[in-house]
């Protein structure tokens, strides 16, 4: 049996949607497993781990060529799949598209509530009724388990390893000069599909960073891509304390050196699922979209919300549909959440933390 597992857009996706598929290879060792990455940076992490029999990439916010298009749906006809599924969150046309043009004969997707009609669900045809209250990994697992007709509840999940050898051994080099004790903070975010709203202010940031390295003795190692450098300065410019820009790396050498770190102070985004990932405490500040869908997947972990009435907005319920209520401001409990108020949550965690 030939399988094509569809991995929605982000590195964040693509850690949450990995335990299922590890399921699947160890419940069923024979199926030839393959990965549709829909960015670069996907590809890059799963070109080089040994659960993928093949690794393709089609990037459909960039690429606009009609003809490369078809070419690539072509290609994948040729490979003459069994089985696709769509992983969650996957509530747009292309995810039911695609496997119809690819002529797969059996198309597993979710059961959404909304856009029944304009994602063109009624072209997958094996949904799977998500579970609204399940964070997305456990959602993934279900749909692994729908397919496998096994309850895979209690299975152990495994995820990918960020890293290699040689990049624990550059981040240490990179390191030597630098404190033992050290905070990663991520002030950054996505900024697709108006995710740059969930950014907390990087003033207040690099503020709430400070208190933690004064309470714990770190030095705060700052982390951004290429388009965050502005507010990875900003959060720097406030802070008292030593701090570190890091400038932009590849994941296994981002992901080696925030594995160096005692804890990590992110908002909702890729690093912050990288940060759990390895292994390390994560501050998450979440304002409009769903700690309980999306948060740092595991125990330990901290999450900082300003608590108002109608947020978060984007939850399970209403994928694929980000439409806002009427004069709603999705940064609005963002903004309305100040240093004090994380710091009064913060404290009594990190006392916690210093006594395990």
């Amino acid at each position: 049996m030939k399988l094509l597992c569809i991995c929605p857009i982000g590195i964040g996706n693509y850690l949450m949607f990995y335990p299922s598929c590890a399921l699947i290879k160890k419940m069923r060792p024979d199926i030839e497993l393959h990965i549709l990455a829909l960015r670069k940076a996907i590809k890059e992490i799963a070109s080089g781990d040994h659960l993928w029999d093949k690794v393709h990439l089609i990037d459909p916010t960039r690429e606009k060529n009609k003809g490369r298009i078809l070419s690539f749906i072509k290609e994948l006809r040729k490979e003459s799949y069994d089985v696709s599924l769509s992983f969650f969150p996957s509530n747009t046309w292309q995810y039911n598209l695609l496997p119809f043009l690819c002529g797969i004969p059996k198309r597993y997707n979710f059961s959404y509530p909304l856009k029944k009609i304009s994602s063109l669900s009624f072209l997958s045809n094996r949904k799977y009724d998500m579970d609204h209250s399940l964070h997305d990994v456990n959602q993934n697992t279900g749909l692994a388990g729908f397919f496998l007709e096994k309850d895979l509840g209690k299975e152990e999940l495994s995820f990918p390893l960020l890293y290699k050898d040689e990049d624990t051994e550059q981040a240490l080099n990179m390191l030597k000069d630098c404190s033992t004790v050290r905070l990663a903070i991520h002030p950054g975010s996505s900024v697709e599909h108006g995710m740059d709203a969930k950014r907390w202010e990087p003033e207040r940031f690099g503020l709430l960073a400070d208190r933690i390295c004064e309470s714990v003795g770190a030095t705060a190692l700052i982390f951004g891509g290429p388009d965050e450098q502005e507010i990875k300065l900003r959060t720097k410019a406030v802070m008292k304390h030593a701090s570190r820009i890091i400038e932009p790396v590849n994941l296994g050498l981002t992901a080696a050196l925030i594995k160096q770190c005692s804890l990590c102070l992110c908002n909702d985004s890729g690093l912050m699922h990288v940060a759990a990932g390895v292994g390390i405490p994560v501050v998450a500040i979440f304002g409009p979209t769903d700690e309980k869908r999306n948060g740092p997947f595991g125990s330990g972990h901290l999450i900082i919300r300003k608590k108002m009435p109608g947020f978060p907005l984007w939850t399970a319920r209403n994928v694929g549909a980000r439409v806002l209520p009427r004069g709603v401001d999705p940064r609005e409990s963002l903004n309305a959440l100040s240093v004090d108020e994380a710091w009064e949550q913060l404290k009594r965690w990190l006392e916690q933390l210093k006594n395990t």
